[in-house]
């Protein structure tokens, strides 16, 4: 016989609510259906067609490749370009956006209550689509017009306008500085939240023992935020390998093969080359790296929790 809940009372009348497995499976069975449809269907799809040859501009010539578009991975020099950019660019996106945002939170948590709004304010360019901060930092960055290079000329750091986005070795700084912009506030949410976490008496008892303001820190703070920077840090790894609109709409991947990272470049395989079995094989293989990545990421993190 199911437990009965027999607390809940609904119109002053008491009613036995049914807990058994069946009827929790029951109401969330609607959730994993979604689920299912939404994650686990295209990602089956994807494995089955990066077994075959299939090109959209050949739909009579759709045949089972086996390994074959695994194969062609190990002598595409353009997917190990696209590797060397992910990894690059999600490095010091991700380290540099966590340093800002833990500087900000712990400047934000000093400030008194009646300057809270400012938290409002600074969360703006996280909530701003993609899209948009893709076009406004293009703009930034323009050789002509560009704000960026107006101030630098001006500061005297540079002689003549740079082409930011027409040049291979500064084209990845601007779309670095873009997503940093983009990405910062949302640690200094979570830091901030954080914050809020530590108990006051340990603060207090560290002020007694005569901890200094940097003690404080590092053998208060951070121990308490080192589970939340461990999360908000792999959540952002994971964002930042499919990070596609910023840099679609800023560099379009280029020049060349310059900020082409692996979205961009499964991207350009699918829908400018219409090579759907290929872009589905190096799409899958995306998704075990990041897997494993995450995997090990959590591993060698997991006294944190």
């Amino acid at each position: 016989m199911p437990k009965k809940i027999s607390h809940l009372f609904s119109g002053g009348r008491r009613r036995d609510v049914d807990d058994s497995p069946k009827t929790a499976a029951l109401l969330i069975a609607p959730s994993i259906i979604v689920v299912a449809l939404v994650i686990l269907y295209p990602l089956l799809n994807s494995v089955y067609l990066s077994f075959l040859k299939y090109k959209l501009t050949e739909p009579g010539n759709i045949a089972f490749a086996l390994f074959d578009n695994y194969k062609r991975m190990l002598h595409d020099t353009t997917f190990f370009i696209a590797f060397k950019n992910t990894v690059v660019f999600t490095s010091f996106t991700v380290v540099i956006s966590l340093v800002l945002g833990l500087v900000m939170a712990l400047a934000i948590d000093q400030l008194p209550k009646r300057f809270s709004g400012l938290r409002g304010v600074f969360l703006v360019p996280w909530v701003i689509p993609g899209i948009v901060v893709g076009y406004l930092f293009m703009y930034m960055f323009d050789v002509e017009v560009g704000i960026v290079n107006y101030i630098l000329k001006n500061a005297g750091l540079i002689q003549s306008y740079l082409p930011w986005l027409m040049r291979n070795d500064l084209a990845m700084i601007a779309i670095i500085v873009a997503h940093i912009w983009n990405q910062t506030p949302f640690y200094m949410l979570m830091f901030t939240a954080g914050l809020k976490s530590i108990p006051e008496d340990v603060k207090e008892a560290a002020y007694v023992e005569g901890a200094s303001r940097w003690q404080e820190f590092w053998h208060v703070t951070l121990p308490y935020l080192k589970g939340i920077l461990v999360i908000s840090s792999l959540l952002m790894v994971i964002r930042n390998f499919n990070n596609f609109p910023i840099i679609f709409t800023m560099t379009g991947g280029g020049p060349v093969y310059a900020t082409t990272t692996s979205v961009v470049y499964i991207y350009k395989l699918a829908f400018e080359q219409f090579n759907i079995g290929y872009a589905s094989a190096v799409g899958i293989v995306w998704v075990l790296v990041l897997l494993a990545i995450s995997l090990l990421y959590i591993k060698a993190t997991q006294k944190d929790f």
